[in-house]
């Protein structure tokens, strides 16, 4: 059991040390999402987005890892953003119009390969700050 909460804890500093550095110059939520993920495996996030501004979610993973296909999703289900449109690409930048729960749906893909590869996954929400707002 140690070990899997030391795991954890890299993930978490990955989250920190690398998965901030796609947000750019939006600020932080203040929240680390970070999960051990494999190849095949699904994941879902939840979270609040409130109205009127703008964000940029942002993915990142550890090198070993195959692309992530992500989606973001109301809930509804209706896709708002699709990456596999978009060349796998791991940040979006959106306004949200109402304050409402979106779904951000990931699927790890898979190499093929006999041997599983697993890795660390962080999810990252940026808020656009008022200084590039006003740019």
């Amino acid at each position: 059991m140690t070990s899997y909460i030391g795991v954890e804890a890299q993930c978490i500093d990955f989250a920190k040390s690398i998965g901030k550095e796609p947000l750019g110059d939006y600020l932080h939520d203040g929240n680390y999402n970070a999960a051990i993920l494999e190849e095949g495996e699904k994941a879902e996030l939840f979270k609040t987005f409130f109205s009127g501004e703008n964000y940029r979610i942002a993915i990142s993973k550890v090198e070993q890892l195959p692309d992530i296909h992500f989606k973001l999703r109301d809930k509804q289900g209706n896709v708002l953003f699709d990456n596999e449109e978009h060349n796998y690409r791991l940040t979006w930048d959106f306004k949200v119009e109402t304050t409402q729960l979106l779904i951000v749906e990931m699927n790890i893909l898979e190499h093929g390969n006999s041997e599983l590869i697993s890795g660390c996954v962080a999810v990252m929400f940026g808020i656009e700050s008022i200084k590039r707002k006003k740019r």
